[in-house]
């Protein structure tokens, strides 16, 4: 069988002439933000509930009181002079573990002494609970996040005259292509444009979501290394592995790591978190007490409100005022957004004017002037409509990264600047973020000089490239270790699903997800329904009798649950394997209920 599939009548999938890069390695073609074939699945959100209680809070907090707002008192029902009282109750993670080895250890909790107030109370705490009462029933509560500044660092990191440093601030946006931001922010990317930040054109993933995106991004380890690294089982915590905060801490940073969803946390969906702080400020304890206590507004995966605002929001006034705290010290800070992008493709339109409202007080608060900050996702939209078009695959292997410069860096380091430039065409990874951040804790290392020797070094073979360093343009996705399943430098050609090739390779991927979910008997057995289609993956330009092996995309539509999956397999001799994982292209809800590893969920139907 192996010839015989280049001699059916196919159709060649790309047809470009224009190309987002076009490199001796890597060539991905030209993808507009509003191509036909995407252009109807892109509408403003309708049927949004807004927060409970929205614009209708009846506390308010500055930088050292909260106040009771007895004029919204009539949003509840009750007079403005009535007798209201608000009990201020401060929360923390407790140092002292009681059990290293329970499963909720990242989410301790104890909460203070009751303080009660009627008018105003002075915040002295990191994070509160308000409750107010009336007529003895509790009507109304809040919970607030605030950003003392902490004790000093222990390793100052020197002069900064003779050591300079800037902040960085890495702001993640869960599951948003390079053009869906485009095509969802505009507001937000006009900002960025005006203030020349540079886009990352051939920025492309390395593993199906979040875990396997972020764990390159932050250790420099793929997450099949994590085992033998720091994380020997799927039961311990990621308190031994090697962060990048860490390096940034140990010259003196302040390290901050947030989220706005507790339950979808990238180290506590289906994993157990940390025991102790990972980083200086952890809003991991906030959010989760929020969630449970004041979360509303669930959204399929996820509540969007905490209270009256969006979790969003509390993360971007949460940023905002660290930033503010730490002014006179360095901050190394990463956080991510997902309550409202991880599940709809078009809902980071909501998001748009609050994210350009918080780079526009960034930039005027000055505090942009000494800070690298990159916007940057993990992948694109992985499911829904769009993922049934060829853009839609491609833009889900092309995630968002905008990368803004502080105004004399391109003075101060100009070969590190030049070659940022050129990188924004050439094909990077979540490898290089890595290599870029390590750089980035020694400015040193991006002088003029040393900038010229490392070029000179043999490292075209590296799988991490500092941006500031040029990337090669013979660069492959092999050279950059992403997987051929991942890889958007392939052309394809689409095949037939009715030939007996594409039964032989569906089958293979059919009965590779049944072993996948066999350990657990309460999965279901899933079944064939139908090919949805087959394309033959292409690295340049085979010739007539090539000898070796050929790879082919498939997707297929499984029962029960109709399930859609995509996976990339091999064909070696008629021996058939899987390059890469298999991914899920429509959304499962609540069917894998019964399986809690955090991979197979995609794949479970349970009985």
């Amino acid at each position: 069988m192996n010839f015989a599939w280049r001699s059916m009548e196919h159709s060649e999938v790309d047809s470009n002439t224009n190309f987002t890069i076009k490199t001796k390695g890597c060539t991905i073609p030209e993808l507009q933000p509003f191509d036909k074939s995407i252009r109807k699945f892109v509408e403003m959100p309708r049927n949004v509930k807004l927060c409970e209680n929205y614009n209708s809070s009846l506390l308010k907090s500055n930088r050292t009181h909260i106040l009771i707002d007895y004029g919204n008192l009539i949003y509840f029902n009750i007079s403005s002079s009535a007798n209201v009282t608000c009990c201020y109750k401060s929360f923390y993670r407790p140092v002292s573990v009681a059990d290293v080895f329970a499963d909720d250890v990242d989410e301790r909790v104890a909460y203070s002494d009751c303080f009660e107030f009627v008018d105003s109370i002075e915040i002295s705490d990191e994070f509160v609970k308000v409750s107010c009462v009336y007529e003895f029933i509790i009507f109304y509560e809040q919970f607030f996040a605030f950003t003392p500044k902490k004790y000093p660092q222990t390793n100052d990191g020197g002069d900064e005259r003779n050591n300079p440093k800037f902040n960085v601030i890495m702001m993640g946006i869960d599951a948003v292509s390079r053009l869906n931001f485009h095509r969802t922010m505009p507001k937000t990317l006009a900002y960025l444009k005006k203030k020349e930040a540079i886009e990352l054109y051939g920025y492309n993933k390395v593993g199906d979501n979040t875990f396997p995106n972020l764990i390159p991004m932050l250790l420099g380890i793929r997450e099949s290394d994590l085992k033998r690294t720091c994380w020997p089982d799927r039961k311990s915590t990621f308190d031994n592995c090697p962060f990048i905060w860490n390096s940034f801490k140990d010259v003196g940073y302040y390290t901050a790591f947030g989220e706005d969803s507790a339950s979808l946390g990238t180290f506590n969906y289906e994993k157990f978190g940390f025991i102790r702080n990972p980083t200086d400020y952890y809003l991991h304890t906030f959010i989760t007490e929020a969630e449970i206590y004041s979360g509303n507004n669930k959204d399929y995966n996820s509540y969007i409100c905490m209270g009256n605002k969006y979790f969003y929001d509390v993360l971007l006034e949460y940023i905002e005022s660290l930033t503010r705290a730490l002014r006179s010290s360095k901050l190394f800070a990463f956080f991510w957004e997902v309550t409202m992008s991880h599940d709809f493709l078009n809902y980071p339109m909501l998001m748009d004017a609050s994210y350009e409202r918080f780079l526009k007080q960034l930039d005027l608060s000055g505090y942009l002037d000494n800070t690298i900050l990159i916007m940057l996702s993990d992948h694109g939209i992985r499911w829904g409509d769009i993922r049934f078009t060829k853009q839609g695959r491609l833009e889900e292997r092309l995630p968002l990264i905008q990368v803004l410069l502080p105004p004399t860096f391109a003075t101060t380091y100009p070969a590190a600047f030049e070659n940022i430039e050129i990188n924004r065409h050439r094909l990077t990874t979540p490898f290089d973020i890595h290599a870029t951040l390590i750089d980035l804790t020694n400015l040193e290392s991006i002088n003029n000089s040393n900038i010229r020797s490392r070029s000179l070094a043999p490292y075209s073979g590296d799988r991490g490239i500092s941006l500031f360093l040029p990337i090669p343009s013979n660069r492959t996705c092999k050279m950059a270790e992403i997987d051929d399943h991942w890889c958007t430098c392939n052309r394809g050609n689409a095949l037939s699903v009715q030939s007996s090739g594409a039964t032989q390779a569906a089958s293979y991927l059919l009965s590779h997800l049944n072993a996948l979910i066999a350990s657990n008997s309460q999965c279901a057995k899933l079944t064939l329904v139908n090919i949805v289609e087959i394309t033959e993956m292409l690295v340049g330009t085979p010739y007539d009798k090539e000898i070796g092996w050929q790879e082919f995309l498939v997707v297929i539509r499984t029962a029960p649950g109709d399930g859609v999956f995509e996976g990339t397999v091999r064909q070696v001799n008629n021996e058939w394997s899987l390059s890469g994982s298999i991914s899920r292209l429509n959304l499962y809800g609540d069917q894998s209920h019964c399986e809690h590893n955090y991979q197979l969920k995609l794949y479970c139907y349970c009985k």
